[in-house]
């Protein structure tokens, strides 16, 4: 078997075996239990698509096309920067502020009574 593909996840590992699959190509993913050992951390660069290696240039012409397929990576997208929200980082801070004294002083009133 020959390594076809490096997965960046699980789920696209076997989106690559099902396209296998419908060209009645075998494949199977090597690394697929290798997330549980390390948690929910992600197992990147441990998945991989392995194929006979008779029908490697059949599989890779597959991936090939499917890659050009795929939209453009939103990484690829700018990115907006987002704005700076000080106005409710104040109204946060005034309203903190407000509750505090309201509780203060409202449990200053019930020991004064007593």
């Amino acid at each position: 078997m020959k390594i076809l593909y490096q997965a960046a996840s699980l789920i696209e590992a076997h989106m690559i075996v099902h396209l296998l699959e419908q060209q009645h190509l075998h494949g199977r993913i090597d690394g697929e239990y290798l997330q549980g050992a390390i948690g929910e951390l992600p197992a990147s660069g441990m998945i991989r698509v392995m194929v006979a290696e008779q029908d490697f240039d059949a599989a890779q012409e597959l991936i090939t096309q499917w890659d050009a397929a795929q939209p453009p990576s939103a990484a690829a997208a700018p990115a907006l920067a987002p704005a700076p929200s000080w106005g409710l980082l104040a109204a946060g801070f005034i309203a903190g502020v407000l509750c505090t004294a309201a509780y203060y002083h409202s449990a200053w009133r019930v020991v004064l009574q007593d």
